[in-house]
Order: structure tokens, then C-alpha cells, then sequence
């Protein structure tokens, strides 16, 4: 049952693993950075229309009153820095700000439960308007995703449909990967009171970087695969346990907020508490979300700064609504939105610019704690 000794530790082990399992696909450099090409600046300009958003909100002062009067345990900051991660990065990014700043399961149920209410709005909205659009053309699309020659496209699969690890191979290296990956996070946590006398619990964020860092220096292959000699059979396993990882965290992260909402119908009174105060931040978030992405754009067209490829190529309403898709829902509804629109193009990309998103939103949440909690 919810709220259990059981329930929790499901909870704790589910969000631990489930942090390094979904970033083992995350690079920061080479090709994949090449692959987002200019989707990656309009997602950066996504992200940024988020944290505007939570920074106005906070600037009127009545919100952060409200906030902590009105979420349990007065975990109203706590929980508005989760959800600014959770609409740069995705789920992963707001249970792990939650756990740093040790919020309370009601408040962390009655985020979860108010943000799901706003994106009910949100997601069909952009459908919509995705759907006017068709995927895009451009002159040179080798910054989309499209780096790769198409008439080597059937040669490669063929390599890689060969040099694949099996399935339980694949599992079985993506669950010690981030076993071994947490271990580490949390032995440099369990260091942090030498340096500092009131340390948070930073195991998620130290996590999150080192599997970062891991994903983008030493792939997978470079160490459980020592006999392979093809670079294209070494692209293909390192690719395979990042899709394994991917499975198991997606599995790990839906156990977890299955457990947060084990409790129910007890949630009923905080939830209905909390909903106005956190559905007014997050108003003031979507809002200007979209705002920074709408003004930007006509920005850009006013100043004729869109006779530069790169800008024309940023500003295009395909990359801005699959940008904000990948901030506000994270890589999976990014790239849904693309495969239903038929933006091919924009598919891979998506994906990428999502886990981008992952590896960073942690951090920004947890510093955006930081001033509003000194402010």
C-alpha cells in the first residue's frame, strides 16, 4: 500500500536505477550533438522560455507565498524547482529534484497529479498545431539527422542487424552499468560532508553526471565488447544497451509513480489544497513558454535575422512545437510528435535534443531552488 515501508523502498530503488538506465543513450559531443543540428537551438531557446516562466512567476510575490502556504510541508519551492526540471527535461529530472530537497510524498503526488492536468491541455494544443505543417525541406540536411548517405543506409542496417547484442545481453549490461554508475554517485555523496557541514543529497545529480560523462567518452563497446574489430559493430552494441536502458528506466520510472500514487484517495484533501497555487505557476510557465517561442520567432522574421540558414532553420514552427514537446513531455513525446506529423527529418533529432534535456534539467531545478530559497 501506499505511503508503506515497502512502497517506499520500491520508490527509492526505482528512481535510483531508473536516473543511469535512461541516460546511457546521452552524448554531448560528436555526432550526436552534429545529428540535433539546429533543433538543438531551438530547444535551448525551449528551455529557456521555461525558466523564464518559473523566474516571472516567482517575481510576483504573491505565487511563492501561496506555494508554501498551500503544497504540504511547505514544500511549495521544492516542488515548483521540480517541475521546472520536469518541463526542460521529463519525469526522471522532477522525482530527482524531489528526492535532493527531500519533499514530502503528498507534495510530490500533488505536483505530479496538477502538472498531468496541464498537460492534458498542452499536448492536444500542439497537435493541432503541429498538424498544419509538413515536414521540413531544407537545402543541406546533413544537421538533421540525415548525416549518412542513403545509399549506404541498407548495407548498415544489415551490419547492424548482425553485430547486435541479444536481447538479454543488452539487459544485463545496462543494469550493472547503472548499478555500478549509482554505486559511484553514492560513494561521492557519502563523501560531500568534508567539504561541506549541511550537504544535500546530490547521489541523483552526481548520478546523472557521471553517466553523462560515461555515455560521452567510454561507449559501452569500449569495455564489454574488447574483441570487436568494426567500428560499425561497436556503433550497433553500444547502441543496443543504450535501448535496453531506455526499456528498463521507462519500466523503473513507471513503477515509481505508480508507487507515489499508491496512497490514493488519502492524497484527496492536499491535492485539492496545493491545486490552485501550483496550477497558477504552472499557467505562468506554459504561458510564457510559448511566448518566448512565438516572440522569438517574430523577432527573427521583423529583424530579418531569417536570411541566415541556421535562424530560418531554428525559427521554423516544426522545430519549435517538436522543441517544446521535448522540454515540456521529454524525448518520447518529442518524437511521437514527429512520427504522427510525418516529420521524419526531425525523428532522430527529437530524441537527442530530449536527452540533452535530461542531462541538464536536474541541475537547473536544483539551482533555481537555490535563489528562490535565498530570495
Amino acid at each position: 500500500p501506499g505511503g508503506s515501508p515497502s512502497s517506499s523502498f520500491l520508490q527509492n530503488i526505482s528512481l535510483t536505477l531508473a536516473t543511469p538506465l535512461l541516460l546511457l543513450g546521452t552524448s554531448l559531443r560528436g555526432n550526436a550533438l552534429r545529428q540535433c543540428g539546429s533543433l538543438l537551438g531551438s530547444f535551448f531557446i525551449a528551455s529557456f522560455g521555461t525558466l523564464a516562466g518559473a523566474m516571472i512567476a516567482f517575481s510576483i510575490n504573491t505565487i511563492p507565498r501561496a506555494l508554501l502556504a498551500s503544497v504540504p510541508n511547505q514544500d511549495g519551492l521544492k516542488i515548483a524547482a521540480a517541475l521546472l526540471a520536469k518541463n526542460i527535461g521529463g519525469g526522471i529530472n522532477y522525482m530527482a529534484v524531489c528526492s535532493c530537497l527531500n519533499a514530502s510524498p503528498e507534495s510530490i503526488a500533488a505536483g505530479l497529479c496538477v502538472d498531468n492536468v496541464m498537460a492534458l491541455v498542452y499536448f492536444p494544443l500542439v497537435s493541432v498545431l503541429a498538424s498544419k505543417y509538413k515536414d521540413v525541406v531544407d537545402d543541406d540536411d546533413d544537421d538533421d539527422g540525415l548525416i549518412e548517405k542513403k545509399e549506404n543506409d541498407e548495407s548498415n542496417e544489415k551490419n547492424d542487424s548482425s553485430s547486435e547484442l541479444s536481447p538479454v545481453e543488452s539487459l544485463s549490461h545496462a543494469f550493472t552499468l547503472a548499478a555500478v554508475l549509482t554505486a559511484g554517485g553514492q560513494f561521492i555523496n557519502s563523501k560531500l560532508h568534508y567539504v561541506t557541514t549541511n550537504p544535500l543529497n546530490l547521489s541523483l545529480p552526481i548520478t546523472t553526471l557521471l553517466t553523462v560523462i560515461f555515455s560521452t567518452y567510454y561507449p559501452p563497446n569500449m569495455f564489454l565488447s574488447p574483441t570487436s574489430t568494426k567500428k560499425r559493430s561497436d556503433d550497433a552494441k553500444s547502441n543496443s544497451i543504450a535501448k535496453a536502458g531506455e526499456t528498463l528506466g521507462t519500466s523503473l520510472l513507471y513503477l515509481f509513480f505508480a508507487t507515489a500514487g499508491a496512497p490514493g484517495w488519502r492524497l484527496k484533501e492536499s491535492i485539492q489544497q496545493s491545486f490552485p497555487s501550483i496550477a497558477t505557476f504552472l499557467i505562468i510557465l506554459y504561458g510564457v513558454h510559448g511566448s518566448v517561442l512565438w516572440s522569438l520567432k517574430k523577432l527573427v522574421e521583423v529583424t530579418k535575422m531569417d536570411k541566415s540558414k541556421y535562424w530560418k532553420k531554428v525559427i521554423a514552427p516544426q522545430r519549435l512545437l517538436t522543441a517544446s514537446s521535448a522540454a515540456i513531455g521529454g524525448p518520447a513525446t518529442a518524437a511521437a510528435l514527429a512520427q504522427s506529423n510525418q516529420w521524419e527529418s526531425l525523428l532522430t533529432p527529437s530524441l537527442l535534443v530530449g536527452n540533452v534535456g535530461y542531462a541538464l534539467a536536474t541541475f537547473i531545478g536544483l539551482l533555481f531552488y537555490g535563489a528562490a530559497n535565498k530570495s
